[in-house]
């Protein structure tokens, strides 16, 4: 019988590491991808496009975004619109369970491969393959930022209830973790820096993510058939000569100093003619969150697209700019031709801590001072 894997995304970017392991490794694959975040169909039209596409099927599931899109109508408000999104939530539940348990049973992974094992649909496809293989059938794959710093909010309290309540629901199965990658199910990590990670437990193997997975034709491919989808001439790219990848615009409306700090870069670089896009992060719902595209020459990367879909594609030598940004740590990793750099306008919060990280990987931070990153974004090649 040939070895079977079974991969689970929630994320952009673990649709695309499950993609390039499956490749890779060249076994019977499938992925099932909950729905959690806009245009998550996109995402899998593109894959299923891909002429290098390891995956026998792709089954899409009901997540967060499909219970926003099916929630209460405006009308409804208080308790009556709380108790519908109960409702609804419970029935994409069952919905999802039922979908997992039948992909088991038909497919009998030997392995399941993911990047969040805290979610009931993951830690029961996880329960499901390591009771029927009598193993430890789990596969982390690595998360970016929430991988070697934790959540971006701490909430034991709420994480406490929320164990006892779904334990009560679902059964002895059920596990908390309040680090990802850390349920009973999982004996390897696949990481980019696996010294870094939060979770050194040894009963754990840590492995290295190898940049070969990411650096091929095949991968280029799909990063081209990517651009072409979404509307990006590759001309457009290549004149990019420096890239801001923000974060998700929650954390910039925690730091109103910040995203006024942006607005004034952007606007002087554009005043001087500097060619600068804009990448914001992929569950992004709004065209332009902070307000940085008026500008006739400031550009706007799709939102959708994966920043390890637009790295092969930048020109050598390009400035990326970021703040608290898992993109940051790719680029690193995977274009060391690349001048990568942390912004360091936030001085706390979740920006603050990844600052940490990055000093330890030697990416550079401008502590958010605004004559060096205006150094850095007229100084890059082709700027101007």
């Amino acid at each position: 019988m040939s070895e079977r894997d079974l991969y689970f995304a929630s994320t952009p970017l673990i649709v695309l590491e499950a993609a390039a392991m499956a490749l890779a490794r060249g076994a019977r694959a499938r992925l099932m991808l909950l729905e959690d975040f806009d245009q998550a169909a996109d995402l899998v039209r593109l894959i299923e496009g891909w002429r290098d596409n390891p995956f026998e099927r792709i089954q899409t599931l009901p997540g967060r975004h499909t219970e926003h899109v099916r929630g209460a109508p405006d009308r409804e408000r208080g308790l009556r619109q709380s108790l519908r999104r109960v409702r609804i939530k419970r029935a994409l539940r069952e919905e999802t369970l039922a979908a997992v348990r039948a992909q088991d049973a038909a497919f009998a992974p030997a392995a399941v491969w993911l990047g969040n094992d805290r979610k009931v649909e993951t830690q029961l496809a996880l329960h499901l393959a390591s009771s029927r293989t009598g193993t430890r059938a789990g596969r982390y794959l690595d998360d970016g930022l929430y991988t070697y710093l934790g959540d971006v909010r701490q909430r034991p309290l709420i994480r406490r209830v929320d164990w006892l309540l779904k334990q009560a629901t679902y059964g002895r199965w059920w596990h908390r973790a309040d680090q990802a990658g850390t349920t009973p199910w999982i004996a390897e990590s696949w990481l980019v820096y696996p010294a870094l990670a939060r979770d050194q437990a040894p009963g754990r193997q840590r492995r290295a993510l190898p940049p070969a997975l990411f650096d091929n034709r095949a991968f280029l491919r799909l990063c081209l058939r990517a651009a072409r989808q979404s509307g990006l001439d590759r001309a457009t790219l290549r004149g990019c000569a420096c890239v801001l990848v923000l974060p998700h615009s929650n954390q910039l409306r925690a730091n109103p100093r910040s995203t006024a700090a942006l607005r004034a870069l952007v606007a002087e670089a554009a005043a001087k003619g500097h060619a600068v896009a804009i990448k914001y992060h992929p569950r992004e719902s709004e065209r332009d969150p902070g307000g940085l595209l008026g500008a006739g020459s400031i550009r706007a990367l799709p939102g959708l697209l994966p920043m390890e879909l637009l790295l092969p594609l930048l020109p050598r030598g390009a400035v990326l700019l970021g703040e608290g940004s898992t993109a940051l740590i790719a680029a690193h990793w995977l274009r060391p031709d690349l001048a990568v750099a942390d912004l360091g306008l936030n001085r706390e919060g979740y920006a603050a801590r990844a600052r940490g990280l990055f000093a330890r990987l030697g990416i550079p931070s401008f502590e958010g001072r605004a004559e060096t990153i205006a150094a850095a974004l007229g100084g890059a090649p082709g700027a101007g």
